[in-house]
Parts: C-alpha cells; sequence; structure tokens
C-alpha cells in the first residue's frame, strides 16, 4: 500500500513539473520579465479562466427597484393561483349542490356519465335562435333512464365502422326559459308552449349532434336551432350526401338507445314514453 502511494505522489509531482516546464517555454512574456517561479505557477493556476471572468463581467446586478418589481410579480401571481384555485372550488361546490336539487327530482348530471360526451349548451350562451344566454349553467341534466340511454348511445357511437363522438347542446331546460323562447318565436312545432311544457321541461328530451373525437362538428344538414325545411329530420332537397349520412348515424344510435325522432328537428330526440315524465321546475 506505501509502494503504491508513494508511485502516486511520485507520478504528481512529475505531471505538475512537466505543466511548467511547458507553460515556460510555450508562453510569450514581455522583454525582461523574470522568469516564474513554481508559487507563480500555482498562482496562475488558481486564476479564473478568461470566460469565467467575462460571465462575472456581464452578470446582471438587480437594482433595488428591480428587486420590488420582482417580488411584486411573484405575489400578484401568487395571489392569481389562490384565487384561481377558490373559483374552482366554488364552482365545484356549486356543482355539487346543485346536482343534490337536481337528483332530488330524479335528474342526474350527464358528465357523470362513464363515457366521454362534448357539451356546447347553447342556451348558457348567446349563440341560439333568441341571441341571449338563458340559462346560469352550461351543464346537461336528464332523468336517470334518459342519461343511461344516453351512455348506450355514446357507445353505439363509438362501435360504427366511422366512429364518432356525441356533442350535446341542450338537455334539461327550465320552465321560465320555455316562456321566453316561446314569447320570441311562438310557433308550434318549433317552440313548445309553456302551458302544455316541452319534454325538456321533462328531462326527457336532448337535443345533440355528431361529432369528431376534439368535440368539432361532423358535417350536418343545418346548423342547431335552424328553422328551415332543410332541418326537418329527413330533409334532402338542399342537404349534402355527407351530412344525410352523418345525421343517418346519428339517428341510427340514438333509435338503438330507446330515442324517437321528431319531424322538422334532425338535432331533437325524445326519449321513449317522454310524457308520462312529470315537468320539473327547476332553476339554473
Amino acid at each position: 500500500m506505501k509502494k503504491y502511494i508513494f508511485s502516486l505522489a511520485a507520478f504528481i509531482v512529475l505531471y505538475i513539473g512537466a505543466m511548467y516546464f511547458v507553460q515556460e517555454n510555450t508562453s510569450i512574456k514581455p522583454a525582461g520579465q523574470p522568469k516564474a517561479g513554481m508559487s507563480d505557477f500555482f498562482a496562475e493556476l488558481k486564476q479564473p479562466s478568461s470566460t469565467a471572468v467575462a460571465q462575472a463581467e456581464t452578470q446582471h446586478i438587480m437594482t433595488p427597484q428591480e428587486e420590488e418589481a420582482l417580488k411584486l410579480k411573484a405575489e400578484r401571481e401568487r395571489l392569481a393561483r389562490e384565487q384561481a384555485q377558490a373559483e374552482a372550488a366554488r364552482l365545484k361546490a356549486e356543482t355539487e349542490k346543485r346536482d343534490a336539487l337536481f337528483a332530488s327530482k330524479g335528474l342526474v348530471n350527464a358528465e357523470s356519465l362513464p363515457v366521454k360526451l362534448f357539451l356546447d349548451i347553447r342556451y348558457a350562451t348567446e349563440n341560439n335562435f333568441a341571441g341571449q344566454k338563458m340559462y346560469t349553467s352550461d351543464k346537461c341534466y336528464l332523468q336517470q333512464d334518459a342519461a343511461e340511454a344516453l351512455a348506450k348511445a355514446a357507445q353505439y357511437a363509438a362501435q360504427e365502422d366511422s366512429p364518432f363522438y356525441l356533442c350535446l347542446y341542450d338537455c334539461y331546460r327550465p320552465l321560465s326559459a320555455q316562456k321566453t323562447m316561446w314569447d320570441i318565436h311562438p310557433v308550434p312545432g318549433q317552440v313548445a308552449n309553456p302551458k302544455t311544457g316541452s319534454n325538456h321541461n321533462r328531462g326527457t328530451a336532448i337535443d345533440l349532434g355528431p361529432c369528431d373525437a376534439n368535440g368539432y362538428p361532423l358535417e350536418v344538414p343545418t346548423q342547431f336551432d335552424d328553422f328551415s325545411e332543410q332541418a326537418y329530420a329527413y330533409a334532402r332537397e338542399g342537404v349534402s350526401p355527407a351530412a344525410q349520412n352523418n345525421r343517418a348515424a346519428l339517428q341510427k344510435v340514438m333509435r338503438k338507445a330507446g330515442f324517437t325522432t321528431i319531424r322538422k328537428e334532425w338535432w331533437h330526440f325524445n326519449y321513449k314514453n317522454a310524457n308520462k315524465y312529470p315537468i320539473v321546475d327547476l332553476e339554473f
């Protein structure tokens, strides 16, 4: 062991000596400068490289004002995160409370179903025939039986030769919204009279369309809430072959799951025995 340590020490000494010799004989020094000693050699080894010196020279030292601005930015970001978390918690609590209220009337939130669905609840936006927002919630509620049938329809759609998904436009509709629609467009067959109510008010009707895996609508005869004849469930004139095929595929899976169509709206489907369910008057 001692022999090994002695050999290693001898190697280190020889290596340092060699480096010193190379430096002294290859470095360019000003005329008249005395020859450097070993102590000078070790001092040079300890000096930082030119790259390190350049980096140190260019490193920015923040001013007190910049430090304060950085602290303010971090504080704003912290507050924004806390506000976002608080808002998420509020919405979650609000949804849970509403779900419990609707469940007491036999209605379930479609987002609880074990299938992939896309929601585009139009009456929670201004993108509808009335051009105004009528719901404060963009959720889809349906009677338990109708919800389970919708889940089956989604599964059937995924099993088609050309698989597709379901995008929901309207489900349960508050009676107050039905009255607003009737005031704007009191045309039987296109808007139900609130005196008798719509199957939407019962939670047994659903408006929907076919879409791709990203929720982008497939080609269909017309836009949702269109009152033209091209919007009829079996219209052909003015309807492209691709739109007819997508409409037929939607009708196929919905019928198989227990829904029926209506004549004037390709997007509207009633669950079987829809009229036997009571009208539910819950606001959202």
